[in-house]
């Protein structure tokens, strides 16, 4: 019912927030807007209380003593227990916060030396590895933050772009970092799948809880930031192939709760040089949008008679049946266009609900609505 968060810049920084499942017991607040947390009362001897905060209008459940009692029977806590005894309860198994990058085990992961795969001539691996960086097409100069303990053949990838400016910095989420002009941020946790070593560096973090507590702060961050933040964990090699001491079905359970409930994008590269290609395509796409604007239709017909069908199979309701008909009936565009209501509602095929979404369009009026 509670998640305990702990801030990377400050470790006594503490806090236990109220978890989605424990909202479903206050319908009246939407978890979305309003934030509820307990966090430790320090007074001049130390921590000698605990006391519950709220970010957002949660006014619906009561103001002081009333709200604490609401939320206190929909956490199902004991509010006799100390801080550091829901510390214990919640923080992680051992009662103490879980680790933060920075630690051993992670440094131990990335100081391992890079050995690019052998790929085959002709394969999309192949493929990938041919991926010309400095290509990329960017609207404005983008800013890239790298973890230092990220290899230099990576931070030396990500360099080659014109436009790209390269932070090394010792980050407190992610492994990389890309910021927007309105503070919106990009973070992404990149896991080797090869099989250079006995496990991988994805089999390692799943069996000994790393990615899930990574993922979980991620999670967390993006739910009580004011901003957009984006969290993506990039799977760098074959998992499958490469997660020898691991079951597919055990593979398929942590992407899915990746995915499925802590709600982070998991995104595949075939090796560094994918990845560096995918890092830069994600950071040009999440500060300057698409280069080129989309198109709406894909192909356009050459001969006369479709391209009539086809600018009139862009209107609502109108199907290429229909289409037909009114060409038929009218004889070309203009003249559809031109068309009263009565005129349409003869065809067969559109009923009044199509015809006024129909006449809507042509007349630039949003539709009325039921």
């Amino acid at each position: 019912m509670l998640n305990y968060w702990q801030s990377p810049q400050n470790p006594k920084l503490e806090r236990l927030y109220v978890s989605a499942l424990a909202f479903k017991r206050l319908p009246e607040i939407d978890n979305k807007v309003v934030k509820l947390w307990i966090e430790p009362l320090r007074s001049a001897s130390g921590v000698a209380d605990w006391v519950i905060k709220t970010k957002g209008d949660a006014s619906a459940l009561g103001k002081g003593v009333t709200l604490q009692k609401r939320v206190i029977e929909a956490v199902g806590i004991n509010p006799e227990l100390s801080w550091a005894e829901l510390v214990a309860q919640f923080g992680s198994a051992s009662g103490k916060p879980k680790p933060y990058p920075g630690s051993t085990a992670k440094r131990t992961r990335a100081s391992r030396p890079y050995n690019p795969p052998a790929v085959n001539r002709g394969s999309r691996t192949h493929e990938a590895a041919q991926l010309d960086i400095p290509s990329i097409k960017m609207v404005s100069p983008v800013t890239v933050q790298v973890d230092h303990r990220e290899p230099k053949e990576l931070i030396d990838l990500l360099k080659s772009h014109p436009m790209v400016t390269v932070e090394v910095l010792s980050l407190d989420l992610g492994d990389i970092a890309v910021e927007d002009a309105s503070g919106n941020r990009l973070l992404i946790e990149r896991k080797r799948c090869d099989d250079t070593l006995p496990k991988s560096d994805f089999e390692v973090s799943v069996q000994d809880g790393r990615l899930f507590d990574q993922s979980e702060r991620l999670k967390m961050e993006a739910a009580v930031s004011d901003l957009q933040i984006i969290p993506i964990v990039l799977l760098e090699g074959d998992v499958y192939t490469n997660s020898t001491t691991m079951l597919v079905q055990a593979i398929d359970g942590a992407l899915s709760f990746l995915s499925s409930v802590q709600r982070v994008s998991v995104l595949p590269a075939y090796h560094l040089n994918h990845s560096g290609y995918l890092i830069l395509k994600l950071a040009s796409h999440f500060v300057g949008g698409l280069y080129t604007p989309v198109t709406l239709h894909k192909s356009k017909p050459k001969v006369i008679w479709d391209q009539q069908r086809y600018a009139l199979e862009s209107l609502p309701g109108v199907s290429t049946k229909v289409a037909e008909l009114l060409l038929a009936e009218f004889g070309s565009v203009r003249k559809v266009m031109s068309a009263s209501e009565a005129e349409l509602l003869a065809i067969k095929g559109l009923g009044k609900k199509k015809v006024e979404a129909l006449i809507n369009v042509l007349d630039g009026q949003p539709p009325t609505g039921d």
